[in-house]
């Protein structure tokens, strides 16, 4: 079977170039970002093979792979898509003209601020009662944290030129001729996240009609 590997390292660099937002997010939705590579006829491809593992970044020190049901629904999110603009799936197929790798990456950013001079920061909030209104509680107190954390998550695909011309030379990369990103707020349930991906994934085709073959 041909997998389609990546380094890490590119995913993460692609999230800086993508461009063409989805103009409409909204409330519990993610922002999709979608880019193409310069002067590439996608109605010359006709086959694609997809990656059968999602590339996971941020649950442990090192890269992971997953074949769990959440990966297999957006793997198979992106195989519908792309069924429907009208290439034809060639698993394992070492002849195949495209191929695709999804990266999902999560982040937990923890704050934490604290307060040793006036442990009833909102007092000063407008319109609360003033500080001094029940009395003198200025002075030192122990100092205590104010912590909360902030989860993000994204799902980057990329594809890349399978065709003989393009691999011919081993030592260079592959080319990657169109990217997506999906990404915003994680929410307390995968299931849901995964949910709203999988709509989001839509939105990435449909604000890219190049994608589409001719009939």
């Amino acid at each position: 079977m041909k997998r389609i590997l990546f380094f890490s390292t590119l995913a993460l660099l692609a999230v800086a170039c993508h461009k063409e937002p989805y103009p409409q997010d909204g409330d519990a939705e993610y922002l999709v970002y979608t880019e193409p590579a310069k002067d590439v006829n996608f109605a010359e491809f006709q086959t694609f093979d997809i990656a059968d593992s999602l590339l996971v970044i941020g649950q442990s020190e090192k890269p992971q792979y997953s074949q769990s049901n959440n990966a297999l629904a957006l793997i198979q999110a992106y195989r519908t898509n792309m069924e429907k603009a009208g290439y034809i799936y060639t698993p394992s197929n070492p002849d195949a003209d495209l191929g695709i790798q999804l990266t999902y990456i999560i982040k937990t950013e923890r704050y934490v601020q604290y307060y040793n001079n006036d442990p009833y920061w909102w007092l000063d909030y407008p319109g609360y009662w003033p500080s001094g209104y029940w009395g003198n509680w200025t002075g030192w107190y122990y100092p205590y944290p104010v912590t909360y954390t902030y989860t993000t998550n994204a799902l980057i695909a990329d594809m890349v030129d399978l065709s003989p011309v393009a691999t011919a030379d081993a030592s260079k990369p592959l080319t990657i001729i169109w990217s997506s990103y999906i990404g915003g707020p994680a929410s307390s349930s995968i299931y849901n996240d995964v949910q709203r991906m999988r709509v989001a994934v839509n939105q990435a085709f449909d604000q890219s009609p190049y994608l589409k073959r001719a009939e």
